[in-house]
């Protein structure tokens, strides 16, 4: 089996962030303007410090979701090769320590690679650029490790 890469490009998700931040920024903008206007100080500040932090996590996320080379998902044939979305390490697993492979959720918009000793990894769709490709790294990795059949 040669490697094949698939690559983590959460294009929509960003622009959501972006998109939020941006939102929160306004908020923001608008709690400091109502404090400084005589009246609602503290409600305002606790208004204008919380759509801040908030903004502060929607910039941070849409920084770290950024694409990079060598960021995603590598399949081989001694097992496979995570990227970490947030902590930018690598998680390898043996194909020895999968037990299987599903698609959760009522869409399948979520895969779920459980391990032999009781754990599990969770892949969401939408780190990925498309449909097709989340759907050609879950039918690779259910052709290489099935889900169990739950027969009586």
């Amino acid at each position: 089996m040669e490697p094949r890469f698939f690559a983590f490009d959460p294009r929509p998700t960003r622009r959501a962030l972006f998109v939020g931040a941006c939102t929160l920024a306004i908020l923001s903008a608008w709690a400091l303007a109502d404090a400084r206007a005589a009246g609602n100080t503290p409600l305002a500040m606790a208004r204008a410090g919380i759509t801040g932090g908030l903004m502060l996590v929607f910039v941070f996320a849409w920084h770290r979701l950024r694409p990079r080379p060598g960021w995603g998902i590598t399949l081989s044939t001694r097992g496979v090769q995570l990227a970490r979305p947030f902590t930018g390490s690598q998680l390898q697993l043996a194909w020895g320590q999968i037990e299987s492979v599903r698609r959760l959720g009522a869409k399948g918009e979520l895969l779920g690679i459980f391990l032999d000793e009781g754990g599990r990894v969770l892949v969401t769709r939408h780190l990925f650029p498309s449909r097709t490709v989340f759907s050609e790294l879950a039918s690779a990795l259910e052709e290489r490790k099935p889900a169990p059949r739950y027969d009586a």
